[in-house]
């Protein structure tokens, strides 16, 4: 296409004259036009510039303003004598300026309609509650109880008669009651519904509310279901205690492992190291080859490779109980148990070990009788002669008449 106009050309076939003329016309015009587009843009600029400068002013004022706030509210040093004055006048300037909202005075009305729980106080709780206990006539019957809900506390240690050191565990019951009863007519199953802890009733959404509200509970920090046989149901409401369980049965323990990042197959699946012979150089601790042949040219799924190690559900299985204190709900479990100081840990009878359980369980639950005293604390009961002797045959000692190495 021609950018130039129709008589721009018509002159042109005049004379080499006129050709010059408005070539020359022509380039002056063009000079011009990007003499206004700099204009032009050089405004632009201008006027960017002085809005940014603007704006970064505004944004000073604000930043003042907001210091003159701050440094006129009341300051909070631990180390201040009247740190609690201090925090009754923050609190009051926080409520004039954010008044009570409908929903925070749904949630202190609901406060008030629930029992707060405070205490050992399962014996209170549980005196409107009349179980009875039942056993199985039955060798090849296998019922079903439920668990409990624990937090691990730390582990320490503990010497029997004989001087054998016990590695123990402490786990401790926080109030779990029972918040629902799973059916098979309407669930499919049966199963109970553990609550343990207690909740900050802030950060519970409606529907949990409604759920400890239908039943009258407190709210609870953690729910777990545990499966049963209908016939070891229990109420809900009953609280369960470290009763529920013997000195010397034992148990599944339940809980999230501790993560330790990401780790390679060494450490993660215990593989051996390479040959640190000459020739390898870098590859100690590699995998090595993981995939195939051109049959089937493909890495099977499940291979054992560098992943994430820990933070899972783990389970360990045949559990024994050492020691039980019901002054301040523990549980001394002999060994380690997954997950770290402050977790949740499930706890409930063993699947496998339900031989060696055989007249230590009581169904559903050990049903307290009023004004009956029971122990404090129950320890497990050493064996009547040291282990170690029983480990010895006879024929470990010399006999006499024999020689014996001086």
């Amino acid at each position: 296409m021609n950018c130039f106009p129709k008589h721009f050309h018509f002159s042109l076939k005049i004379n080499d004259q006129t050709n010059l003329c408005f070539f020359q016309a022509f380039s002056a015009n063009e000079d011009n036009i990007y003499k206004g587009e700099d204009d032009k843009s050089g405004k632009i600029a201008k006027a960017e510039q002085e809005a940014e400068q603007k704006q970064q002013q505004e944004n000073l004022k604000r930043k003042i303003e907001l210091e003159k706030i701050r440094a006129s509210q009341p300051k909070i040093w631990t180390w201040h004598p009247y740190y609690e004055s201090s925090i009754r006048q923050k609190q009051e300037i926080i409520q004039k300026i954010t008044p009570i909202s409908e929903e925070q005075d749904g949630i202190k009305r609901f406060k008030n309609k629930v029992p707060q729980l405070s205490g050992d106080v399962s014996s209170i709780i549980n005196a409107q509650f009349n179980i009875k206990q039942h056993t199985y006539q039955d060798p090849w019957a296998e019922p079903k109880r439920t668990g409990v809900i624990g937090v691990k506390v730390g582990m320490t240690a503990v010497w029997d008669k004989w001087g054998y050191r016990h590695a123990l565990t402490v786990i401790q019951l926080d109030n779990n009651q029972v918040v629902q009863i799973k059916t098979p007519e309407k669930d499919g199953y049966s199963a109970l519904q553990i609550g343990a802890g207690d909740a900050n009733i802030k950060k519970l959404k409606k529907p949990q509310i409604g759920h400890f509200m239908k039943v009258g509970l407190p709210p609870k920090n953690v729910l777990y279901e545990f499966r049963i046989t209908p016939e070891n149901a229990l109420p809900i409401g009953y609280m369960l205690t470290v009763r529920h369980f013997t000195a010397g049965q034992y148990v599944d323990v339940r809980g999230i492992s501790v993560g330790k990042g990401y780790s390679g197959t060494i450490k993660r699946h215990n593989f051996n190291l390479q040959p640190k012979s000459h020739g390898n150089s870098l590859c100690h601790r590699m995998l090595g080859s993981t995939g195939q042949r051109q049959d089937p040219g493909r890495v099977f799924k499940g291979k054992k490779m560098p992943g994430q190690l820990g933070n899972v559900m783990k389970t360990v299985e045949c559990v024994q109980i050492y020691k039980l204190d019901a002054d301040r709900q523990l549980i001394y479990l002999k060994g380690s148990v997954p997950g770290k100081s402050g977790n949740n840990i499930q706890i409930f009878d063993s699947i496998k070990g339900y031989r060696k359980n055989d007249g230590k369980l009581n169904y559903p639950t050990l049903a307290i009788e009023q004004g009956k005293d029971y122990a404090r604390e129950i320890t497990m009961e050493p064996p009547d002669e040291d282990p170690e002797l029983i480990e010895l045959h006879e024929n470990d000692f010399p006999q006499a008449g024999e020689d014996t190495e001086e």
